[in-house]
């Protein structure tokens, strides 16, 4: 008789079980897509203005790899002012630096951005900054 009712009871939790592994499988991609590198933060900052700037600082949400990542300065024409490529600083696997080795005169640029996680995945992204003087 507790056999009977011990089966009863395993066949009755068997959809639940199922159910329930089924939710857990399809919120693990969701948790994986979540785990690309994102960018934080930015020096100079994204729309901000400064009287100089000598270099570009981003970090990201992860660690990034700097020889599949990068960084490029271009005037609003797409004229580059600095070629693709970025240094990770040593202090901070998720900080990016491009030094500027010439300053920059005053006006508008944008800041374009890949960057590649430690996972592998590719991520890009722009924004602007002012040189004011």
């Amino acid at each position: 008789m507790i056999a009977v009712t011990l089966t009863r009871a395993v066949r009755q939790c068997m959809p639940v079980a199922a159910a329930l592994a089924l939710a857990v499988a399809m919120c693990a991609p969701m948790d994986a897509a979540l785990a690309h590198a994102h960018l934080e933060s930015a020096i100079p900052a994204a729309d901000g203005a400064s009287p100089e700037v000598a270099e570009i600082r981003l970090t990201f949400s992860e660690a990034v790899e700097p020889k599949l990542s990068t960084i490029r300065v271009e005037t609003l024409e797409e004229r580059a002012i600095v070629a693709p490529g970025a240094e990770r600083l040593p202090d901070n696997p998720r900080s990016l630096v491009v030094r500027l080795y010439e300053k920059l005169a005053a006006g508008r640029y944008r800041v374009r951005w890949v960057a590649v996680g430690a996972d592998g995945h590719r991520m890009s992204g722009a924004y602007l900054f002012t040189v004011s003087r």
